[in-house]
């Protein structure tokens, strides 16, 4: 198909092969990073070492996002794809477009896979893809200020102890949280994990499920109260409500506030955005996990952020499997993060991680048992529309923790 971008370094890669062994057809994202070129090249090593050849096709995001709906739909469809998980891949998933190759699977396989990435694409017990990228979200620091305001980022456990260091930050003068406001999917972080840390992994699946009261039950109100007693200390920058992503990452870069909650790729927007251009150098930033809050049913080593991977369309062949498991492997994964390419999944992987930050966040979600993805992607469009609303709403007083709970279920009831 004519609408399909086969990118330059990706072309068929014809090693000897047997007529038993069916092409791999795979279609991921294009960039302009080193990925393409690096996947490519594993491609061409594995065709090399197994007789298999792949092709590797490449759509640009927006173009992927309009035309991989129709594409699984026709005899062209790749056998493996790229996919963000969440409520996409579990809408392809339930409409029969993707394969069920959970028998293809070893166990001494999926033992070097981290349970979160197998997990992230799995539905009814059935793998139907795997991860090869992970993001976590948690509490970036800056160490001079926290130095300054007498606070022990290490000695933060739990919600009380953030709360409490908030209050002491802003006590020494300085802004404690910086945030963008205006895009709202930065406050819905806080929200999200709130509501993992009350609601626990248990809880979240039941109001997926439509069971109780769903996710207007006691335990996703508890989210918002625990939401506004952070709001009531006012730890936000003058002017939130009307600041980007990209502003409010600058301001911390700039050394202007002390937390920044917020994903692994912080670590070079808060430099690209600062008025320096380099931003916290990596002896200032710092970086610690959500903290636990023990009231709620939700595990401490419970993380929230996302899970790139690869599903296998209907029509995959066991050699697209063969292919996937290939570039899964830990000496692949702990390439590719060496190369500052992503932070892997796989278990050991981050041995390759130059960055301390991204060699952390690899054992965090490693040892998670539960990686929930972000909110506004796991629960559809809609669905997350309406918890982003909600949190900056939260945040600026314009709604109460039950009415937004209630919102909540509200959408979900409507999608």
């Amino acid at each position: 198909m004519k609408f399909l971008k086969v990118a330059m370094l990706s072309v068929l890669l014809f090693v000897t092969f047997s007529q038993a062994q069916e092409t791999v057809k795979v279609l991921r994202l294009s960039g302009t990073d080193a990925f393409p070129a690096w996947f490519d090249s594993v491609a061409a090593k594995f065709s090399e070492e197994t007789g298999i050849p792949v092709v590797v096709q490449e759509l640009e995001n927006e173009d992927f996002k309009k035309k991989i709906p129709t594409l699984l739909q026709t005899d062209e469809a790749p056998h493996i794809f790229y996919s963000w998980g969440g409520g996409v891949f579990y809408e392809q998933a339930n409409s029969g477009v993707t394969r069920d190759v959970t028998s293809l699977m070893s166990e001494e396989f999926l033992a070097t896979q981290s349970v979160a990435g197998v997990n992230a694409f799995t539905i009814d017990g059935e793998i139907r893809g795997l991860a090869y990228r992970v993001s976590q979200v948690g509490i970036f620091y800056n160490r001079d200020l926290l130095a300054q305001a007498g606070v022990d980022a290490e000695a933060i456990e739990t919600w009380d102890d953030f709360l409490a260091a908030v209050q002491t930050v802003k006590d020494a003068g300085i802004t404690p949280i910086a945030v963008g406001g205006a895009d709202k999917w930065p406050l819905h972080f806080i929200w999200s994990y709130l509501a993992m840390r009350m609601a626990g992994q248990e809880g979240m699946a039941a109001a997926k499920a439509g069971e109780g009261e769903g996710f207007a039950g006691a335990a996703f109100v508890a989210a918002g109260e625990q939401f506004k007693r952070l709001i009531d200390l006012e730890p936000f920058q003058e002017g939130f409500e009307t600041a980007t992503y990209p502003v409010a990452s600058g301001y911390f870069g700039d050394g202007k506030a002390a937390f920044h909650i917020m994903g692994d790729w912080d670590i070079g927007t808060q430099a690209g955005e600062s008025a320096s251009g380099e931003g916290l150098s990596e002896e200032q930033l710092g970086f610690i996990s959500f903290p636990a809050v023990p009231e709620g049913a939700g595990r401490a080593t419970d993380t929230l952020g996302g899970l790139d991977g690869f599903v296998f369309s209907e029509n995959a062949p066991d050699e697209a499997v063969q292919f996937l498991q290939y570039f899964l492997n830990v000496e692949n994964q702990t390439a590719g993060g060496a190369q500052d390419l992503f932070i892997p999944v796989a278990v050991g992987s981050d041995t390759g991680l130059t960055n301390p930050i991204r060699a952390q966040i690899s054992r965090n979600v490693a040892e998670s048992q539960w990686h929930q993805l972000f909110l506004d992607q796991d629960l559809g469009a809609d669905v997350g529309g309406v918890v982003n609303d909600i949190s900056l709403q939260l945040a600026t007083g314009d709604i109460d923790p039950q009415g937004a709970a209630e919102l909540i279920q509200e959408a979900w009831e409507l999608r």
